[in-house]
């Protein structure tokens, strides 16, 4: 009898593992003694035991009954409702074989080919495997999967996110909620969004989590992303207080030094010939003081911008605020061959609340790069208008060389470049001061075409009545 066991368990074993099929072997009350790996890759596992957990009414209902039936064939093939990965319930073949002498279960499931095929299973393997806490939602805002980091990302159990609306999501940051409400807003408009924000555990414990959210229309699903930035943004607040100036800045600086000097020369002869000069020629002494008078203008601009910001919050227009900094760039567009073309602005309502310097620092960034990215006959458009309800939008566009998904992906990492004498310093800091704003900003570029930055920024005008009305919203959730 010992020796006939060890033959049944040698043949269990191999129809187990010798196998594509997903496949389990349990006793007569249903616990679960082995499954193969297809059963791990393909069904949903949340630490089952009992073969029974894994499906779905009208198979539970029947369950008993087919166990009563095993001993009359030894072989019996079923058609079940059970739960595959993401929450999906399919009607499978179950296959089952009852080894009387051990009293043990083998089943093997006909899985459709459509759902096992190579590359849905790599998706599986990258989805649960990730270092990153992945979310899968439906198109009408239900959450229907997490991975198994839900628990190292924000100590939850996963039917906190499972059957949830995106509220569940946006519950958790709720320092931020308008931010994060509105960063869904966007995925909606535009299928792609990304921001960073921070995740308070306590107060002693705080994260920095980067959400990344692209919208799949074959699927018609969004995949959710979160990645723990909480040691790179230690490491950019180490940057900025050793290098609080940018890139741009400092050149701004040293060059507005350096042309400074001459320019007082200049200036000091030119009040010498006003003393002797005819009336026709007073008329041209005349202008080129006032262009000297508009060039310091510039340069004191410049130099603003590499002193450390005040942090000081003020109400500014931000359409007032684009058309000062477009004078700044404007004489380097001009040496280069670049038109700049400003779109009807709307200067009166666009008013913003934050740090003016900051902005304007923002500003100097999103157009230098823009120009460095265009060769002569460029065009570098930029424009500023409302968008209902409540949002100031900036937009800045090249007619550059743009940008492939790999290099999308990365444009907001520190010290990711694509110029050789390139810091990758300029736009990491650009996201954290438009966060820190509370605003977003959406790339969107084309290789060969171009590059898109879509900046918002809450209005200042009615902006607590905005805040009432989101806050209202995100609880209907």
């Amino acid at each position: 009898m010992k020796y006939k066991n060890i033959k049944v368990m040698k043949h269990i074993t191999f129809l187990l593992d010798d196998t594509i099929r997903p496949g389990a072997v349990f006793d007569l009350d249903g616990s679960l003694l082995h499954v193969n790996n297809s059963f791990c890759e393909e069904f949903v596992n949340d630490g089952e035991e009992n073969i029974k957990e894994f499906f779905i009414n009208p198979t539970v209902n029947h369950w008993d009954n087919v166990f009563s039936n095993l001993g009359e064939t030894e072989n019996k093939t079923f058609e079940v409702h059970i739960r595959l990965f993401g929450n999906r319930v399919e009607i499978v073949k179950m296959h089952l074989e009852y080894f009387d002498d051990v009293q043990q279960v083998i089943a093997l499931f006909d899985v459709p080919q459509s759902i096992v095929d190579k590359s849905d299973k790599t998706y599986i393997h990258a989805f649960r495997n990730s270092d990153s806490f992945m979310v899968v939602i439906d198109r009408d805002g239900i959450i229907y999967d997490v991975n198994d980091l839900h628990t190292s990302f924000f100590n939850l159990p996963k039917d906190y996110f499972i059957g949830k609306t995106v509220g569940a999501i946006v519950k958790l940051f709720p320092d931020n909620s308008e931010l994060i409400f509105n960063y869904f807003k966007d995925v909606n408009l535009y299928g792609f969004a990304e921001i960073t924000t921070k995740y308070i555990r306590n107060v002693n414990d705080v994260n920095y989590y980067q959400i990344t959210t692209l919208y799949d229309s074959e699927s018609q699903t969004y995949l959710v992303r979160m990645n723990d930035r909480t040691e790179e943004m230690a490491m950019e607040k180490r940057l900025a207080h050793s290098n609080s100036l940018s890139t741009i800045g400092e050149l701004a600086a040293s060059i507005a030094h350096e042309i400074r000097n001459p320019m007082t020369t200049l200036k000091g002869f030119v009040q010498l010939l006003k003393i002797s000069a005819t009336a026709d020629t007073m008329k041209y002494l005349s202008v080129i003081d006032e262009e000297i008078d508009r060039m310091e203008a510039i340069l004191s601009e410049m130099l603003i911008l590499s002193k450390p910001g005040l942090n000081e919050k003020t109400t500014f227009s931000l359409g007032v605020l684009v058309a000062d900094m477009i004078q700044v760039v404007y004489p380097k567009a001009l040496m280069d061959g670049i038109t700049i073309t400003q779109k009807e602005n709307i200067l009166k309502d666009s008013l913003i609340v934050g740090d003016s310097d900051k902005i304007k620092q923002v500003l100097l960034n999103l157009f230098k790069n823009a120009m460095e990215a265009m060769t002569p006959g460029g065009n570098l458009s930029i424009f500023v208008n409302l968008d209902s309800p409540g949002k100031v939008i900036l937009g800045v566009s090249d007619t550059g060389k743009g940008m492939d998904k790999r290099q999308l992906k990365q444009v907001f990492l520190p010290f990711f470049t694509t110029k050789s004498d390139g810091s990758g310093l300029g736009l990491p800091f650009v996201l954290k001061n438009i966060e820190e704003h509370g605003g977003t900003v959406i790339v969107e570029s084309e290789v060969g075409i171009g590059t898109t930055f879509i900046v918002t920024f809450p209005s200042a005008l009615g902006h607590a009545t905005m805040k009432d009305t989101a806050e209202k919203r995100v609880l209907s959730l």
